[in-house]
C-alpha cells in the first residue's frame, strides 16, 4: 500500500510518553482514531479502547482531547542525495515536498525551519507561523544541496537543541531516508522520541529510478519510525507532486492537519507502577467496532529505561 494512501478502515494512531511519580512511571498515551471515511474522530470514549499493560487488561484513569497549539520543527535534508538526479545538479522533489509539509502545519501551530547534511543549519531564528516558514523553504532554491547525510544524528541533535518541544509536538522530516554519516542508531532515536511523546511525520522525497539500495532501505526504516511515534510517512515522487497523483496528496492534506492538531491523551492509573509494554486496540464493547480493523498498532515501552 502506498505510504500516502488514505486508509479505508478505522485507524488507531498511538504513541506514548511517560511521567515519573515517586520513582515509578505512569504511562500516558497520545492517540488518534481515523474512521473509514478518513475523518479524525473527536467523539472517542474510554469504552472504545481496550488497553493491555504487560499482557493484562488495564483501565484508563482519564481520556481527554489535547488541543494545545503544536510546535513543529521542519527538518529538510539538504545533502547531495537531494539533487534532481545523478546527472542534474540542483534541488529535485525535496523542495516541493518541503512546501507540502509546510502546508499541513495547523494554522494555530508555530514552526521552525532547519536544514541538514552533515550538520544542522537553523534557517529560522525562532518558532514562527507557517507562512514565514513557507517563504524560507522557497528561499532554499538559491542554495543547491550537497554533502553527506547525517539523518539520524540530525534528528537526535534536534531533541537536544529544542528542549521546549513537549509531548504532542512534532518533527516534520523531508528526506529520502538515506544516512551515511550518523553515529546515532535508529533504535536509540526511536526510544528518545517515544519517551518524549514527540511525533515524527516523514515526507519521503523519492527519485524512484535513481534510488540507491541505501535510500530504499532507509525509506522503509523511516516509515516504521514515523508509525512508531504516532506520526505518518508520505511518499512523494515527481508524479505525486506535479502529475496525476497530485489529487491524492491534496485529499490527504486535511487528514494530516487534523492528525497533527488534535490528539487524545489517555492516562493509566499511577498505581500500575512500572511496565514493559503497553498495547491498545479498538474495543469490541465500544462504538467503533463495526467493520473496524486496526491499521496501526505496535508495542511501545511504557517507561523510560
Amino acid at each position: 500500500m502506498p505510504a500516502f494512501k488514505i486508509p479505508i478502515h478505522i485507524s488507531l494512531f498511538l504513541f506514548l510518553c511517560s511521567s515519573a511519580l515517586g520513582g515509578d512511571c505512569a504511562p500516558s498515551f497520545l492517540l488518534n482514531v481515523v474512521d473509514r471515511t478518513a475523518t479524525i474522530r473527536q467523539d472517542l470514549q474510554s469504552a472504545d479502547l481496550e488497553v493491555e499493560v504487560d499482557g493484562k487488561l488495564a483501565a484508563l484513569s482519564n481520556l481527554s482531547v489535547d488541543t494545545e497549539p503544536r510546535r513543529i520543527v521542519v527538518l529538510v535534508d539538504s545533502s547531495g542525495s537531494m539533487e534532481a538526479s545523478p546527472q542534474r545538479a540542483g534541488w529535485g522533489v525535496a523542495l516541493p515536498a518541503a512546501a507540502y509539509a509546510v502546508d499541513v502545519i495547523p494554522a494555530n501551530a508555530s514552526a521552525m525551519l532547519v536544514t541538514f547534511s552533515d550538520k544542522l543549519v537553523k534557517q529560522s531564528s525562532n518558532f514562527e507561523n507557517r507562512e514565514a516558514v513557507g517563504k524560507k523553504v522557497l528561499a532554499l532554491a538559491k542554495t543547491p544541496p550537497g554533502g553527506p547525510t547525517s539523518l539520524f544524528g540530525s534528528m537526535n541533535q534536534i531533541l537536544g537543541d529544542f528542549p521546549e518541544l513537549k509531548s504532542g509536538d512534532a518533527i516534520f522530516v523531508v528526506t529520502d531516508g538515506a544516512d551515511n554519516k550518523s553515529e546515532t542508531s535508529i533504535h536509540v532515536l526511536s526510544d528518545k522520541l517515544a519517551s518524549r511523546g514527540l511525533r515524527l511525520f516523514v515526507f519521503l522525497a523519492s527519485r524512484k529510478s535513481f534510488e540507491t539500495e541505501e535510500e530504499k532501505s532507509g525509506a522503509v526504516e523511516m516509515e516504521k519510525l514515523a508509525e512508531r511515534t504516532g506520526g505518518k510517512a508520505v511518499l512523494m515522487t515527481d508524479a505525486d507532486i506535479s502529475g496525476k497523483k497530485r489529487a491524492q496528496l491534496d485529499n490527504l492534506k486535511p487528514q494530516l492537519i487534523a492528525l497533527v492538531k488534535n490528539v487524545y491523551r489517555a492516562e493509566l492509573d499511577p498505581s500500575l507502577g512500572k511496565a514493559k509494554t503497553v498495547r491498545a486496540k479498538i474495543s469490541k464493547a465500544g462504538d467503533l467496532n463495526h467493520n473496524a480493523e486496526i491499521y496501526y498498532q505496535h508495542e511501545v515501552p511504557a517507561c523510560a529505561r
